[in-house]
């Protein structure tokens, strides 16, 4: 029975059975008592009448001893037939009967008294008990309450056994579960606010460059059409930035929400680190910087390739623009049991162990950083993409003897 599971109700058992068990001994002590106390009266009587009897009639003494220790059956009727007309028979009432009597009203006594006590006990006992079980469900009635009013603490209980330790475990875990939704909606709020304020922060400069450039061209009549052109490419120039900053901020939020799900698939490793490079290659040729690939190209990895490449691109990127005219950018990858590591090298500039520690930090821009428009988010979405697949990624750097990036993608996730 799951019943008996409960603390409470076994303890209440045990209680009970145990006044059940001293109320029966006492039970039993008074009417064996008595029973004595009859049985002396009883012989007493009989031992008077016999002495009576026999002091009146010594001759009949072995006779009427007889009749009182051995066999009375024989003188049974003649004795009822004679005490008929001092209506003393067997139908006597016991509150007639004055020798028992006295012991009778006694006994009723006690067992009323024994009783009453017993009644005592047992309404003592149950108040206990219900008071302990509600005590625990007025805890419950409060916590409830407490979390209706913002306090999520847990109740004490939870760990005993039975039907009220497993509801005080069940509130428990409900309450913390409410207390994670309710923090992780304000951390959402939080998250959407920064966001905005983030949004709002990088794309006002170029929309006041572009409201200029607006005025310009509709005010400015006197503007020749060199000029005019100048302005509409600056103007596109600024939309473009706006967009990329635009997708790129869309995808630090996405990845900040963890609504991103990786598509993992079992790929090669070599064909990702191509396609990181392919937008790259203009950039890198129009700045004299040689990208130099090496590794095997049948090393497998299950990773997501669209945004693995992302990761690595921002990485890559990040070298060409700390990098000077006639450098070299190193990019190679291998393998072991745990996971596939990928290196990116170059030998430009370098990072001071000072800023190293905040270069994949959230709009960080480094001293050093060359690109006008970089807002810092590139490596931060490099951390957050290879970190999000289970992988880890780190830099080493010196000032002036370049920087590596190492990328670990995990054989087991």
């Amino acid at each position: 029975m799951n019943i008996l599971k409960n603390k409470e109700v076994k303890m209440a058992i045990g209680i009970l059975a145990v006044l059940l068990i001293v109320f029966a001994a006492v039970v039993m002590y008074i009417f064996q008592n008595y029973t004595r106390t009859l049985n002396k009266a009883q012989l007493q009587q009989n031992i008077a009448v016999i002495g009576a009897v026999a002091k009146q009639y010594p001759q009949a003494e072995p006779e009427i001893v007889k009749i009182f220790t051995r066999d009375f059956q024989g003188d049974y009727q003649f004795g009822k037939s004679l005490l008929t007309k001092y209506n003393y028979n067997e139908n006597l009432s016991i509150e007639k009967n004055t020798l028992d009597a006295k012991e009778l009203w006694l006994t009723n006594i006690k067992f009323q008294m024994l009783i009453c006590i017993f009644a005592v006990f047992l309404v003592t006992f149950f108040i206990l008990s219900f008071n302990r079980i509600y005590s625990k469900i007025r805890r419950v009635s409060q916590g409830a309450e407490a979390v209706v009013e913002g306090d999520y603490q847990p109740i004490e209980g939870d760990r005993e056994e039975g039907d009220l330790g497993f509801l005080i475990y069940q509130f428990n875990l409900m309450t913390g579960r409410l207390s994670e939704n309710v923090q992780a909606l304000k951390n959402e709020k939080l998250f959407l606010k920064r966001i905005i304020t983030d949004i709002s922060h990088q794309l006002k400069t170029p929309l006041a460059a572009l409201i200029m450039f607006n005025d310009i061209l509709k005010n400015d009549s006197t503007i020749s059409e060199e000029e005019r052109i100048i302005f509409v490419n600056e103007s596109k120039n600024q939309l473009d930035r706006m967009e990329w900053l635009i997708k790129n901020m869309l995808k630090m939020a996405k990845l900040e929400a963890g609504v991103v799900e990786f598509d993992k698939q079992e790929s090669p490793i070599a064909q990702t680190v191509h396609k990181s490079i392919t937008g790259l290659k203009y950039i890198a040729e129009e700045r004299n910087i040689a990208l130099r690939i090496t590794g095997d190209e049948n090393i497998y990895i299950k990773h997501d390739i669209s945004w693995t490449t992302e990761a690595l691109s921002n990485i890559i990127k990040n070298c060409i623009e700390h990098s000077c005219t006639g450098d070299e950018i190193n990019i190679s990858w291998e393998e072991n049991n745990v996971f596939v590591q990928v290196e990116i090298r170059d030998n430009g500039l370098g990072i001071s162990k000072e800023e190293l520690p905040r270069i994949f930090d959230r709009f960080y821009k480094g001293p050093n950083s060359r690109n006008p428009t970089n807002i810092g988010i590139g490596l931060y979405i490099t951390k957050t993409i290879i970190e999000g697949q289970g992988g880890s990624v780190y830099a080493f750097s010196q000032p002036g003897k370049g920087t590596k990036f190492t990328v670990r993608l995990m054989k087991i996730s």
